[in-house]
Protein backbone atom coordinates (compact mmCIF):
# COMPACT_ATOMS: atom_id res chain seq x y z
CA UNK A 1 0.00 0.00 0.00
CA UNK A 2 2.90 2.34 1.10
CA UNK A 3 4.37 2.09 -2.41
CA UNK A 4 1.01 2.33 -4.29
CA UNK A 5 0.95 5.76 -2.75
CA UNK A 6 3.94 7.01 -2.99
CA UNK A 7 3.53 6.42 -6.83
CA UNK A 8 0.77 8.29 -6.77
CA UNK A 9 1.96 11.40 -5.14
CA UNK A 10 4.84 11.23 -7.43
CA UNK A 11 2.91 11.25 -10.49
CA UNK A 12 0.55 13.90 -9.00
CA UNK A 13 3.26 16.04 -8.06
CA UNK A 14 4.63 15.43 -11.84
CA UNK A 15 1.53 16.71 -13.16
CA UNK A 16 1.05 19.71 -11.12
CA UNK A 17 0.94 23.03 -11.60
CA UNK A 18 4.27 23.73 -9.52
CA UNK A 19 6.34 20.96 -10.96
CA UNK A 20 5.51 22.48 -14.45
CA UNK A 21 6.19 25.91 -13.58
CA UNK A 22 9.73 24.68 -12.00
CA UNK A 23 10.07 22.66 -15.14
CA UNK A 24 9.26 25.87 -17.39
CA UNK A 25 11.69 27.88 -15.56
CA UNK A 26 14.21 25.34 -15.18
CA UNK A 27 14.04 25.28 -19.17
CA UNK A 28 14.49 29.55 -19.62
CA UNK A 29 17.03 29.71 -17.48
CA UNK A 30 19.22 26.85 -19.25
CA UNK A 31 17.65 28.64 -22.66
CA UNK A 32 19.08 31.99 -21.57
CA UNK A 33 22.36 30.54 -20.09
CA UNK A 34 22.90 29.04 -23.79
CA UNK A 35 21.86 32.15 -25.41
CA UNK A 36 24.13 34.39 -23.00
CA UNK A 37 27.55 31.94 -24.08
CA UNK A 38 26.83 32.27 -27.73
CA UNK A 39 26.49 35.84 -27.69
CA UNK A 40 29.21 37.15 -25.16
CA UNK A 41 31.47 33.69 -24.57
CA UNK A 42 31.21 32.02 -27.55
CA UNK A 43 30.91 31.82 -31.54
CA UNK A 44 31.33 29.67 -34.58
CA UNK A 45 33.54 30.81 -37.30
CA UNK A 46 33.65 29.55 -40.36
CA UNK A 47 36.82 29.16 -41.92
CA UNK A 48 36.78 30.99 -45.69
CA UNK A 49 39.79 29.88 -47.66
CA UNK A 50 42.39 27.47 -47.45
CA UNK A 51 44.76 29.73 -45.55
CA UNK A 52 45.22 27.73 -42.56
CA UNK A 53 45.49 24.21 -43.89
CA UNK A 54 46.22 21.57 -42.70
CA UNK A 55 45.40 22.51 -39.54
CA UNK A 56 41.81 24.03 -40.51
CA UNK A 57 40.25 22.97 -43.79
CA UNK A 58 38.75 25.31 -46.05
CA UNK A 59 35.05 25.48 -45.15
CA UNK A 60 35.38 24.09 -41.57
CA UNK A 61 34.16 25.83 -38.48
CA UNK A 62 35.30 25.99 -35.39
CA UNK A 63 34.66 27.76 -32.10
CA UNK A 64 36.53 31.17 -30.45
CA UNK A 65 36.16 32.18 -27.06
CA UNK A 66 35.78 35.92 -26.70
CA UNK A 67 35.47 35.95 -23.12
CA UNK A 68 38.00 38.19 -22.00
CA UNK A 69 39.94 35.76 -19.42
CA UNK A 70 40.37 33.82 -22.88
CA UNK A 71 42.17 36.74 -24.91
CA UNK A 72 44.78 37.57 -21.54
CA UNK A 73 46.29 34.35 -21.57
CA UNK A 74 47.31 33.94 -25.42
CA UNK A 75 50.52 31.77 -26.09
CA UNK A 76 53.19 31.09 -28.83
CA UNK A 77 51.22 28.92 -31.58
CA UNK A 78 47.75 30.16 -30.66
CA UNK A 79 45.14 30.90 -33.42
CA UNK A 80 43.31 33.86 -32.15
CA UNK A 81 40.58 35.91 -34.25
CA UNK A 82 41.85 39.01 -35.21
CA UNK A 83 39.34 42.39 -36.65
CA UNK A 84 41.14 44.31 -39.55
CA UNK A 85 40.43 48.15 -39.33
CA UNK A 86 38.12 47.65 -42.56
CA UNK A 87 35.89 45.33 -40.48
CA UNK A 88 36.56 42.16 -41.97
CA UNK A 89 37.37 39.51 -39.43
CA UNK A 90 39.96 36.65 -39.84
CA UNK A 91 41.96 34.07 -38.42
CA UNK A 92 45.48 33.33 -37.85
CA UNK A 93 48.27 31.70 -35.63
CA UNK A 94 50.76 33.42 -33.18
CA UNK A 95 54.15 33.44 -34.31
CA UNK A 96 56.00 35.73 -32.15
CA UNK A 97 54.85 37.24 -28.84
CA UNK A 98 55.66 40.64 -27.42
CA UNK A 99 59.78 41.15 -27.40
CA UNK A 100 60.79 38.18 -29.13
CA UNK A 101 63.22 38.48 -31.77
CA UNK A 102 62.42 36.21 -34.86
CA UNK A 103 64.52 35.65 -38.41
CA UNK A 104 62.34 34.85 -41.78
CA UNK A 105 64.89 33.45 -44.32
CA UNK A 106 64.32 34.17 -47.57
CA UNK A 107 64.24 30.10 -47.82
CA UNK A 108 60.86 29.86 -45.43
CA UNK A 109 63.25 29.07 -42.28
CA UNK A 110 61.53 31.09 -39.10
CA UNK A 111 63.72 31.01 -35.81
CA UNK A 112 61.93 32.37 -32.77
CA UNK A 113 62.99 32.19 -29.44
CA UNK A 114 60.46 29.39 -29.15
CA UNK A 115 62.01 27.21 -31.78
CA UNK A 116 62.90 26.61 -35.97
CA UNK A 117 60.79 25.37 -38.47
CA UNK A 118 60.00 25.47 -42.21
CA UNK A 119 57.38 27.49 -43.36
CA UNK A 120 56.26 25.79 -46.33
CA UNK A 121 54.89 28.65 -48.82
CA UNK A 122 56.60 31.35 -47.89
CA UNK A 123 57.40 33.99 -50.66
CA UNK A 124 57.26 37.40 -49.06
CA UNK A 125 60.88 37.70 -47.77
CA UNK A 126 62.88 37.64 -50.77
CA UNK A 127 65.65 38.76 -48.50
CA UNK A 128 66.01 37.01 -45.01
CA UNK A 129 65.08 39.76 -42.30
CA UNK A 130 65.74 39.87 -38.31
CA UNK A 131 62.89 41.27 -36.70
CA UNK A 132 61.78 42.57 -33.03
CA UNK A 133 58.31 42.61 -31.98
CA UNK A 134 57.92 45.04 -28.98
CA UNK A 135 56.19 44.74 -25.75
CA UNK A 136 54.07 47.65 -23.96
CA UNK A 137 56.95 50.05 -22.70
CA UNK A 138 59.32 49.64 -25.23
CA UNK A 139 60.66 52.84 -27.40
CA UNK A 140 61.81 52.03 -30.45
CA UNK A 141 64.54 54.57 -32.37
CA UNK A 142 63.19 54.59 -35.74
CA UNK A 143 66.90 55.24 -37.71
CA UNK A 144 68.05 51.58 -35.93
CA UNK A 145 65.22 49.64 -37.41
CA UNK A 146 65.76 47.40 -40.60
CA UNK A 147 63.51 48.15 -43.72
CA UNK A 148 60.77 45.49 -42.63
CA UNK A 149 60.73 47.08 -39.02
CA UNK A 150 60.20 50.84 -40.35
CA UNK A 151 57.23 49.45 -42.36
CA UNK A 152 55.96 47.71 -39.07
CA UNK A 153 56.27 50.40 -37.06
CA UNK A 154 54.83 53.26 -39.11
CA UNK A 155 51.69 51.15 -39.55
CA UNK A 156 51.56 50.74 -35.61
CA UNK A 157 51.38 54.11 -35.56
CA UNK A 158 48.85 54.62 -38.36
CA UNK A 159 46.44 51.87 -36.67
CA UNK A 160 46.93 53.88 -33.17
CA UNK A 161 45.46 56.60 -35.10
CA UNK A 162 48.23 58.89 -35.74
CA UNK A 163 48.93 61.01 -38.60
CA UNK A 164 52.57 60.29 -40.15
CA UNK A 165 54.35 61.28 -43.34
CA UNK A 166 57.82 59.69 -44.50
CA UNK A 167 60.60 61.18 -46.72
CA UNK A 168 63.17 59.14 -48.46
CA UNK A 169 66.37 59.93 -49.78
CA UNK A 170 68.69 57.64 -51.78
CA UNK A 171 72.16 57.36 -50.60
CA UNK A 172 75.17 55.58 -51.82
CA UNK A 173 77.07 54.84 -49.19
CA UNK A 174 77.48 58.18 -46.86
CA UNK A 175 76.68 60.06 -50.29
CA UNK A 176 72.94 61.42 -50.86
CA UNK A 177 72.33 61.52 -54.23
CA UNK A 178 69.48 62.64 -56.70
CA UNK A 179 66.03 60.75 -55.68
CA UNK A 180 65.39 61.06 -59.20
CA UNK A 181 67.18 57.65 -60.07
CA UNK A 182 64.13 55.93 -58.62
CA UNK A 183 61.92 57.11 -61.54
CA UNK A 184 64.65 54.73 -63.78
CA UNK A 185 64.11 51.66 -62.20
CA UNK A 186 60.73 48.96 -62.70
CA UNK A 187 59.07 46.96 -60.90
CA UNK A 188 57.05 44.23 -62.05
CA UNK A 189 57.71 45.55 -65.67
CA UNK A 190 56.13 49.31 -64.32
CA UNK A 191 58.18 52.04 -64.31
CA UNK A 192 58.45 53.32 -60.90
CA UNK A 193 56.93 57.04 -59.85
CA UNK A 194 58.81 59.13 -57.74
CA UNK A 195 55.05 59.87 -55.52
CA UNK A 196 55.18 56.27 -54.44
CA UNK A 197 58.38 55.94 -53.23
CA UNK A 198 57.18 57.01 -49.94
CA UNK A 199 54.75 53.91 -49.98
CA UNK A 200 56.20 50.95 -51.70
CA UNK A 201 56.51 48.28 -49.36
CA UNK A 202 60.03 46.98 -48.16
CA UNK A 203 60.49 44.39 -50.59
CA UNK A 204 60.06 46.72 -53.66
CA UNK A 205 62.30 49.46 -51.89
CA UNK A 206 65.01 46.67 -51.68
CA UNK A 207 64.60 45.82 -55.45
CA UNK A 208 64.79 49.63 -56.12
CA UNK A 209 68.31 49.39 -54.49
CA UNK A 210 69.85 46.74 -56.48
CA UNK A 211 68.76 47.80 -60.12
CA UNK A 212 70.54 51.04 -59.24
CA UNK A 213 73.54 49.23 -57.47
CA UNK A 214 73.95 47.63 -60.46
CA UNK A 215 74.18 50.81 -62.89
CA UNK A 216 75.67 53.53 -60.60
CA UNK A 217 79.51 53.26 -60.60
CA UNK A 218 81.15 52.87 -57.73
CA UNK A 219 81.24 49.82 -54.70
CA UNK A 220 79.41 51.44 -52.14
CA UNK A 221 75.84 50.59 -51.24
CA UNK A 222 72.66 52.39 -52.24
CA UNK A 223 70.46 52.59 -49.71
CA UNK A 224 67.20 54.38 -49.72
CA UNK A 225 66.35 55.89 -46.28
CA UNK A 226 63.50 57.49 -44.58
CA UNK A 227 62.76 59.80 -42.12
CA UNK A 228 59.48 60.04 -40.06
CA UNK A 229 57.50 63.41 -39.23
CA UNK A 230 54.18 63.88 -37.85
CA UNK A 231 51.96 65.24 -40.81
CA UNK A 232 51.14 69.05 -40.77
CA UNK A 233 47.41 69.87 -40.21
CA UNK A 234 46.10 71.62 -43.35
CA UNK A 235 45.77 75.38 -43.11
CA UNK A 236 42.40 76.92 -42.65
CA UNK A 237 40.28 78.46 -45.63
CA UNK A 238 40.28 81.97 -45.55
CA UNK A 239 37.23 83.30 -46.24
CA UNK A 240 37.12 86.60 -48.74
CA UNK A 241 36.03 89.46 -47.14
CA UNK A 242 32.21 90.19 -48.50
CA UNK A 243 31.81 92.46 -51.53
CA UNK A 244 30.53 95.72 -50.76
CA UNK A 245 26.91 96.60 -52.79
CA UNK A 246 26.73 98.62 -55.81
CA UNK A 247 26.28 102.41 -54.73
CA UNK A 248 22.98 102.80 -56.59
CA UNK A 249 24.83 106.03 -58.67
CA UNK A 250 27.41 103.33 -60.04
CA UNK A 251 26.90 102.36 -63.61
CA UNK A 252 26.31 98.77 -64.76
CA UNK A 253 29.80 99.41 -66.68
CA UNK A 254 31.97 99.64 -63.57
CA UNK A 255 29.76 96.56 -62.37
CA UNK A 256 31.30 94.93 -64.59
CA UNK A 257 34.78 95.97 -64.62
CA UNK A 258 35.26 94.95 -61.13
CA UNK A 259 33.97 91.49 -61.61
CA UNK A 260 36.38 91.14 -64.37
CA UNK A 261 39.25 92.36 -62.17
CA UNK A 262 38.34 89.47 -59.57
CA UNK A 263 38.24 87.09 -61.97
CA UNK A 264 41.71 88.05 -63.19
CA UNK A 265 42.99 88.05 -59.67
CA UNK A 266 45.99 85.07 -58.96
CA UNK A 267 45.37 81.69 -57.45
CA UNK A 268 46.99 80.78 -54.70
CA UNK A 269 49.43 78.49 -54.90
CA UNK A 270 49.00 74.58 -53.58
CA UNK A 271 51.02 73.52 -50.68
CA UNK A 272 54.47 72.63 -52.09
CA UNK A 273 55.30 68.65 -50.86
CA UNK A 274 58.05 69.96 -47.86
CA UNK A 275 55.15 71.76 -46.55
CA UNK A 276 53.36 68.56 -45.22
CA UNK A 277 55.95 67.28 -43.12
CA UNK A 278 55.67 68.49 -39.48
CA UNK A 279 57.79 67.50 -36.42
CA UNK A 280 60.56 64.65 -36.89
CA UNK A 281 59.76 61.35 -35.25
CA UNK A 282 62.88 59.60 -33.82
CA UNK A 283 61.36 57.60 -30.82
CA UNK A 284 58.89 55.45 -31.19
CA UNK A 285 57.13 54.38 -27.31
CA UNK A 286 55.30 50.96 -27.51
CA UNK A 287 52.05 51.81 -25.47
CA UNK A 288 50.64 47.99 -26.04
CA UNK A 289 51.46 44.39 -26.37
CA UNK A 290 52.41 43.72 -30.13
CA UNK A 291 52.15 40.42 -31.57
CA UNK A 292 53.42 38.67 -35.11
CA UNK A 293 50.52 36.43 -36.33
CA UNK A 294 50.77 34.09 -39.45
CA UNK A 295 49.17 32.10 -41.57
CA UNK A 296 50.15 28.14 -41.31
CA UNK A 297 50.21 28.36 -45.83
CA UNK A 298 52.62 31.04 -46.12
CA UNK A 299 51.52 31.91 -50.55
CA UNK A 300 49.21 34.66 -50.95
CA UNK A 301 47.98 34.92 -47.48
CA UNK A 302 47.77 38.48 -46.06
CA UNK A 303 48.91 38.18 -42.52
CA UNK A 304 51.84 40.34 -40.12
CA UNK A 305 54.40 40.15 -43.46
CA UNK A 306 51.63 42.68 -44.91
CA UNK A 307 49.64 44.23 -42.37
CA UNK A 308 52.35 44.62 -39.63
CA UNK A 309 51.53 44.02 -35.53
CA UNK A 310 48.48 43.24 -34.14
CA UNK A 311 47.50 43.65 -30.63
CA UNK A 312 45.38 42.31 -28.18
CA UNK A 313 42.93 45.68 -29.03
CA UNK A 314 42.55 43.99 -32.66
CA UNK A 315 42.02 40.37 -31.42
CA UNK A 316 38.18 39.21 -30.77
CA UNK A 317 38.39 35.46 -29.74
CA UNK A 318 40.54 32.76 -29.16
CA UNK A 319 40.29 28.96 -30.79
CA UNK A 320 39.06 26.52 -28.27
CA UNK A 321 40.25 22.80 -28.81
CA UNK A 322 37.17 21.10 -26.58
CA UNK A 323 34.56 21.62 -28.94
CA UNK A 324 36.32 19.93 -31.99
CA UNK A 325 37.28 17.20 -29.09
CA UNK A 326 33.80 16.49 -28.46
CA UNK A 327 32.96 16.33 -32.21
CA UNK A 328 35.49 14.39 -33.08
CA UNK A 329 35.30 11.59 -30.34
CA UNK A 330 31.19 11.74 -29.99
CA UNK A 331 29.50 13.54 -32.77
CA UNK A 332 30.89 11.88 -35.82
CA UNK A 333 31.52 8.27 -34.07
CA UNK A 334 27.92 8.81 -33.37
CA UNK A 335 27.13 9.92 -36.67
CA UNK A 336 28.85 6.87 -38.30
CA UNK A 337 27.17 4.04 -36.33
CA UNK A 338 23.83 5.70 -37.09
CA UNK A 339 24.84 5.31 -40.78
CA UNK A 340 25.72 1.92 -40.62
CA UNK A 341 22.19 0.88 -38.78
CA UNK A 342 20.62 2.75 -40.98
CA UNK A 343 21.96 0.89 -43.67
CA UNK A 344 21.54 -2.36 -41.89
CA UNK A 345 18.24 -1.72 -41.23
CA UNK A 346 17.04 -0.65 -45.19
CA UNK A 347 19.27 -3.98 -45.88
CA UNK A 348 16.85 -6.17 -44.68
CA UNK A 349 13.85 -5.45 -46.68
CA UNK A 350 15.74 -5.65 -49.95
CA UNK A 351 15.79 -9.18 -49.84
CA UNK A 352 11.66 -9.33 -49.44
CA UNK A 353 10.93 -6.62 -52.33
CA UNK A 354 13.17 -8.43 -54.14
CA UNK A 355 11.39 -12.33 -53.41
CA UNK A 356 7.82 -9.96 -53.89
CA UNK A 357 9.51 -8.40 -57.10
CA UNK A 358 9.96 -12.12 -58.70
CA UNK A 359 6.69 -13.80 -57.24
CA UNK A 360 4.82 -10.82 -58.99
CA UNK A 361 7.02 -11.46 -62.56
CA UNK A 362 6.19 -15.46 -62.14
CA UNK A 363 2.72 -15.48 -61.51
CA UNK A 364 2.59 -12.68 -64.13
CA UNK A 365 3.67 -15.33 -66.95
CA UNK A 366 2.01 -18.30 -65.65
CA UNK A 367 -1.29 -16.15 -66.31
CA UNK A 368 0.06 -15.74 -69.96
Amino acid sequence: MSRLSRKVRLLQRRNSRSHIFILFVFLLIVGGMALAARLYALAPIKIMDSSMTPRFKEHSIHWMCKLPQCLGEIQDRDIVWVKLRNGETMVRGVLAMPGDSIEITDKGIVRTPHGSSKWEGENAFIQSRSIYVPRSGDTLSFDRLNDAEQDYAISYLRGRGEKVAVKSTLWQGEREINIDRVGSTKIANRQVSLKEINFLPWQDRYLIEQQIRLSEPGNAPIKIRRELFYLKPPPKPTLSPPQPAPDSGSTTADTVADSSKAEKAPETSSAAPEDIYGEPIHEIVIDRDCYFLACTRGESCPDSREMGYFTQEDMVGKYILWPDRFKNKVIIPIQHYATRALDYALSLFVPEEENAESSSDKSSSDKE
